[in-house]
């Protein structure tokens, strides 16, 4: 009886004469272990699940890549954090509007998602301190993006120099996956009266971006 000498053909003669096909066996690699055998199946190199949170509600996914033929975990979460700030002292002030609110100055800045495969949440920080010069029987307000935040007022004899307070927001600020947006913060003030003006302007705007796990 003649057997092929094919490569890969595994059919043997025992002594006896007869034909034998020996079980197949599978060469495994890249996190994979066993021969595919009865004795030794195929199975995956994987390690303790560490957390305390239960592993079939909260494990993460594993994919194969179509291109390669590799095995593939669910992306990392991505963080980043942005930011732009002025400090503008002016040689010539601005006097406060009488108006309710005015814009005098705005800051921009421009914010990105890192991650290119789930969506953003931001923190949104804005921050608006004016300094202003407050004769008697002068007042102003300042304000950040039409929502007035501070009244100042000087209701006494002499001028009150460089009176300030800090106004600050914060908000949550949602991106889509990759997403980059421009934001302008408008600085506003506004019911000047008695001569109040402005003479110099402070701005912060920052956002720490944290991309969201998909459940």
């Amino acid at each position: 009886m003649d057997v092929s000498t094919e490569p890969g053909n595994t059919v043997t003669i025992d002594p006896d004469g007869g034909l034998y096909v020996p079980p197949p066996t599978v060469k495994a690699g890249c996190g994979i272990t066993g021969d595919g055998s009865e004795t030794d199946p195929l199975t995956a190199n994987t390690q303790d699940w560490p957390y305390v949170c239960p592993i079939g509600t909260n494990g993460g996914g594993v994919y194969c890549d179509t291109g390669t033929g590799e095995l593939r975990t669910d992306p990392p979460v991505r963080q980043d954090f942005f930011q732009n700030a002025k400090n503008d002292v002016l040689a010539t002030p601005i006097t406060v509007p009488a108006v309710a609110e005015q814009t005098v100055d705005t800051l921009t800045f421009t914010v990105t998602n890192p991650d290119p495969c789930r969506p953003a949440n931001a923190v949104f920080f804005r921050e608006v301190d004016l300094d202003v010069n407050l004769p008697p029987n002068s007042g102003a307000t300042t304000g950040i993006d039409g929502d007035q935040m501070t009244y100042l007022g000087n209701q006494g004899s002499g001028t009150v120099f460089a009176t300030h307070v800090q106004a600050n927001k914060i908000t949550l600020l949602a991106l889509a996956p990759g997403e980059t947006r421009t934001i302008t913060m408008r600085i506003e003030a506004g019911r000047g009266t008695g001569g109040a003006a402005i003479i110099r302007i402070q701005a912060t705007l920052r956002a720490w971006v944290f991309s969201n796990p998909i459940g």
